[in-house]
């Protein structure tokens, strides 16, 4: 009986030692998210020689070390949910007083579905840090994919996204493939500091797959840009500059892109012109 007894425990002893390594645990965020508020300090306050390529080589450093938390944190804790790592990257990166956190969507945690602790799959992050001063180089702008197989090989493929180094940018999930993996990601935004009549701004769609990160469409051209995802791909309004300063009585646009997922490709289906 004693020996039964014994059995039981040591079965029940295991049990619980294997659900603690699956369950893992959250790691500490307090020293990244102080590197983090250090980067988005006024330029104008730091120590004499400190230069805008000076910040923005601080800024990639605390980049890499983000992206290694992320790989570090799944490791740590396999079955960690997806609203579980959205709240660890907003502890990292949204406590600062020049935090770009008051854009509803980021940081963005980006899939259609989630691995969990014994399955693989393709995820986005996207969120960007402030450098402390405006203008082209003002922010680091962060589009980056990840693999995931049963929580135990998670690879960083590639980062993404310097187009928006200048803007505040929104990120949203327009479509995810698998066979081979892709996530495509709609990103959209206005410069730094802007203000006036017309505020530049972009409209660009990434695709995300393997090993790097393209642009597949790009509208850098207009002002007063929005872009969001709709039911058959996404949309995007915007001003003609010209057009707006020359008290053109219509000159705003409307277009509509439409998603073909089986040949992952796209098109322009609507385009229309009305008034301010």
């Amino acid at each position: 009986m004693r020996g039964v007894v014994s059995f039981v425990a040591c079965s029940y002893l295991l049990c619980i030692g294997a659900a603690a390594a699956e369950t893992g645990k959250l790691l500490p965020t307090a020293s990244l998210a102080k590197q983090v508020v250090a980067s988005g300090k006024l330029l104008s306050d730091s120590l004499p020689g400190t230069t805008m390529e000076s910040r923005r080589k601080v800024g990639f450093a605390v980049r890499d070390r983000i992206s290694q938390f992320i790989v570090d944190q799944i490791e740590a804790k396999p079955d960690i949910t997806k609203n579980q790592l959205t709240t660890q990257l907003r502890a990292i990166l949204c406590s600062g007083e020049y935090s770009m956190c008051d854009i509803s969507q980021q940081p963005a945690v980006l899939s259609t579905g989630w691995f969990g602790p014994n399955g693989k799959g393709q995820f986005a992050v996207a969120y960007q840090l402030n450098l402390g001063f405006m203008g082209p180089k003002g922010a680091i702008t962060v589009v980056e994919s990840y693999w995931v197989e049963y929580a135990k090989t998670v690879k960083h493929w590639a980062h993404g996204g310097s187009e928006f180094d200048a803007c505040t940018a929104n990120f949203q999930l327009i479509q995810q493939f698998i066979d081979p993996n892709e996530i495509w990601i709609l990103a959209w935004g206005t410069v730094l500091g802007g203000n006036g009549r017309g505020i530049s701004g972009r409209a660009t769609l990434y695709r995300l797959g393997g090993d790097e990160v393209k642009v597949a469409w790009d509208d850098a051209r207009e002002v007063n840009v929005s872009a969001q995802k709709n039911l058959i791909g996404w949309e995007f309004s915007y001003a003609d500059k010209q057009m707006l300063y020359g008290n053109d009585p219509k000159p705003y646009f409307f277009d509509v892109y439409q998603l073909n997922y089986l040949d992952r490709s796209f098109s322009r289906v609507a385009h229309y012109r009305y008034a301010d």
